[in-house]
């Protein structure tokens, strides 16, 4: 299929099939309101997940995941992932085994319908503008982690466009020590084909690797210092060249 006609689709298709996802997502909002979504989330969860993977199937890509046990079954479970393209938000929520909540730049409230997925996700917003309204927005992940969450932060702050890994913000780990819960790398290789190496939709070969998870409960000073340079030694080492 020419190039174009696949881009063109694709968007189609993504912002068709999120508008139908509405009737699930609505609801949702609506019982958070009240307190009264718990016994929805599971349905949630699938939900996202079913659409998500229809997303990647539109992009004609294979991914292939590794490591899917190395993720908690239960409890407060921080993500912590490379961010090569804009279709790893996708690729990731149709790979993992329990839907996270994303940290995402604000600007992402004022996108349509996805805004209302991510804060039904449990995903949080961060200004980063504005320190006190940063800090709001990692307190709200820490408490959400807290409650047995599962929130995914890119700590490079944009994408990388390709295989190298760019430096991690040591503010991002401030989520999982806070909240005293594990950290699990999460490498994805391959994702800046499918869209912004050519600057058009195409499939591509994707490998998603969860590596084991990191404590971060009790750690001292020094350790947490440490902690961002050794996560992002984990996920390098599972990308083309160590990710140099």
């Amino acid at each position: 299929m020419p190039g174009m006609i696949r881009t063109i689709l694709f968007y189609l298709w993504f912002w068709v099939s999120l508008a139908l996802t509405l009737p699930i997502v609505v609801p949702y909002l609506l019982l958070m309101a009240l307190g009264l979504h718990r016994p929805f989330t599971r349905a949630l969860h699938a939900g996202a997940r079913g659409w998500a993977r229809s997303v990647v199937w539109a992009t004609g890509s294979r991914v292939t995941v590794e490591g899917a046990g190395n993720v908690p079954a239960e409890g407060g479970v921080c993500m912590v992932g490379n961010h090569q393209g804009s279709l790893e938000v996708p690729i990731v929520l149709a790979t993992l085994p329990r839907a996270p909540g994303f940290v995402a730049k604000r600007e992402a409230l004022f996108t349509p319908f996805l805004n209302l997925w991510i804060i039904a996700l449990g995903g949080v917003f961060i200004h980063r503008g504005n320190a006190r309204k940063a800090m709001k927005a990692i307190d709200a992940g820490v408490e959400r982690l807290k409650a047995g969450g599962i929130v995914l932060v890119y700590p490079e702050g944009t994408r990388s466009r390709g295989d190298r890994i760019g430096e991690f913000k040591h503010g991002s780990f401030k989520l999982a020590t806070k909240a005293g819960v594990p950290v699990v790398p999460v490498t994805v290789d391959g994702s800046w084909h499918v869209w912004e190496e050519k600057r058009r939709v195409r499939p591509a070969d994707v490998r998603v690797v969860m590596h084991p998870a990191i404590p971060t409960a009790g750690l001292s000073a020094e350790e947490r210092k440490a902690l961002p340079e050794k996560v992002r030694a984990v996920i390098a080492s599972a990308l083309p060249g160590g990710g140099a």
